[in-house]
């Protein structure tokens, strides 16, 4: 069987678990970037936020900006970014074709140096390229401007993708010279990399399972399925990097995952491990790493990890990533690593907060960990939802992109037909929830004053909207699908209610059965209509003023009967 075949086998079990209105490039473009970004951990949203395929698209189909392993949104704070830092930028040419070909590589050559010229304004590209395309270099640019005094590492990760063998050599000599082209424009860390089927099926496996082997420096100790053992320094780092030396990020629990940079206990950890005491081995100054696993063994001087999950020891962690480059051969040091199989997602939470107790970890850190959060998950499952409080949980699981519904976006929802600020949903996509009294508005925890049939009913409303979103996505501009979303969920809400005053207790009365496909669309419309005459623009949809206008100009013209 050819590796083509069994590639293609691939894409259609994929396509179980991807948004359901992908045409077969779409699927192909969606696949090449989800499994590029395997150790990014990018949900689905951001996965779809960087796709672009389209005219005028410089060459590339999809694109997305790092920070330190974190994807760089719009509402990103460049203030926490601490060093050692790094900036990547990741552009990815997937092409649902059997063969390499010049074209795709010459047209990125054509474009590359235009996009990534700093002399360059936006007004200057978008008549040439798409305005998605400028934005996202612009902001890699951006970042690089307001982390430059941090001396950030720089990469730009360039991927040709199909499903073809070999390139040829003229294709691959294009792709050495552009790689030179932008060393000589100051981009020293370029790299381009052909993946054809053989490649992509090989790394499909990587998206199933993630089975880690940790080798130790003695015999572990051990108990009702766990371990605690020593691991070198060296071969701690060899567990938790790629092959490319990058941290593994999606190893590392998502609520936990931030890097604090240079604060205090960062420092003593670095300093214990620049600057040895005779006679005092790392693990005695180092409260170590816990990891929560589905399985673990113990074979031949290594654990063997099914799943892993670091819950604690991310700075400590960080800090052995960053020292690696300068750790002798002959460094005997140990850390000390605890290992535990749970898989109740009550009892990983109390070993979650547990761990990290000690440390200066914010209580926003742990909010996934809240009773109100698992009463909303079982209550989602319900209705047919997976409420992913552990980011990506469910996306290893198999389930189907649509039916998961991430922390972030539920409180997007909530923002939105509750609190009636779709600007500011549509502004702070990640950050709505990180300042407590933001926070408290939309998760009070208060079943009497906030239902959990509200958050449902959102959800069921945010579900028609974004259906219809995409079933459009090829007529209308991505300025109108980008921005307005949001902002159609609050009059839907109106509408459906036939008010616009909608309290919490309303909005669980709601019946989301009763919305029909047109009556969407007549919402969507409106806002449209609305949105076009403001001024459509990126800034118009996060303004207040916005919202401000469509609460005024709504009428029961457009509510559903």
């Amino acid at each position: 069987m050819s590796m083509t075949i069994l590639l293609e086998s691939i894409l259609q079990t994929e396509r179980l678990k991807y948004p359901t209105h992908l045409s077969e490039d779409e699927l192909f473009e969606y696949y090449c970037a989800d499994n590029i970004l395997v150790n990014y951990d990018l949900d689905s949203d951001e996965i779809e936020s960087g796709l672009i395929d389209g005219q005028r698209d410089a060459g590339i189909d999809a694109a997305y900006v790092f920070v330190n392993a974190q994807s760089l949104a719009e509402d990103f704070s460049f203030d926490t970014v601490r060093q050692p830092v790094e900036l990547e930028l990741y552009l990815i040419q997937s092409k649902n074709q059997y063969s390499f070909k010049e074209g795709p590589v010459d047209k990125l050559a054509s474009s590359l140096p235009l996009l990534l010229d700093h002399t360059k304004k936006s007004a200057d590209l978008e008549p040439l390229f798409k305005k998605e395309v400028v934005s996202v270099c612009r902001d890699f640019l951006d970042a690089m401007g307001r982390l430059a005094d941090k001396f950030p590492k720089i990469s730009i990760r360039l991927f040709y993708c199909c499903k073809g063998s070999e390139p040829n050599e003229t294709i691959k000599a294009k792709a050495v010279a552009l790689e030179t082209t932008l060393k000589g424009m100051q981009f020293q860390n370029a790299q381009f990399t052909f993946l054809g089927a053989q490649n992509l099926y090989e790394r499909s496996g990587i998206q199933k399972l993630f089975v880690g082997k940790l080798s130790t420096a003695s015999t572990p100790l051990s108990g009702s399925d766990s371990f605690v053992a020593l691991s070198k320094l060296r071969d701690y780092v060899q567990f938790i990097t790629d092959d490319g030396g990058s941290l593994i990020t999606r190893i590392f629990e998502a609520n936990v995952r931030a890097y604090q940079g240079e604060v205090e206990v960062n420092r003593e950890i670095a300093s214990s491990l620049q600057e040895p005491t005779a006679g005092l081995d790392f693990w005695w100054l180092n409260n170590g790493v816990t990891i929560v696993a589905d399985e673990v063994s113990y074979i031949k001087n290594q654990l063997v990890i099914k799943n892993p999950l670091i819950v604690n020891g991310l700075q400590t962690s960080h800090e052995i990533h960053a020292y690696a480059s300068k750790l002798p051969t002959d460094d005997e040091r140990s850390i000390l690593i605890r290992v535990v199989v749970e898989q109740d997602p009550i009892r990983r939470d109390q070993i979650i907060r547990a761990t990290n107790r000690q440390t200066s970890i914010g209580s926003s850190s742990f909010r996934a960990t809240e009773q109100v959060h698992r009463e909303i998950e079982d209550y989602l499952l319900t209705l047919g939802y997976f409420y992913d409080r552990r980011k990506n949980a469910y996306k290893r699981q198999g389930k189907p992109a649509d039916k998961i519904i991430s922390i972030d976006r539920l409180a997007q929802a909530i923002l939105s037909v509750l609190l009636q600020e779709p600007h500011t949903a549509r502004a702070r996509p990640t950050s709505a929830i990180k300042i407590d009294a933001d926070y408290k508005r939309i998760f009070s925890g208060d079943k009497a004053e906030q239902p959990l049939e509200m958050y449902g009913n959102a959800i069921h409303m945010l579900s028609h909207i974004e259906r219809h979103f995409k079933s459009m996505s090829s007529e209308v501009s991505r300025i109108f699908r980008n921005n307005l979303k949001f902002h159609a969920l609050m009059v839907l809400g109106w509408a459906l209610n036939e008010s616009t005053n909608l309290p919490a207790l309303r909005i669980a009365q709601l019946d989301p059965m009763r919305i029909t496909n047109q009556q969407v669309e007549r919402v969507i419309d409106w806002v449209f209509n609305e949105f076009d005459a403001a001024g459509a623009e990126d800034k118009t949809a996060k303004d207040k003023a916005f919202t401000r206008r469509l609460k005024e100009n709504w009428s029961v013209d457009i509510t559903i009967s």
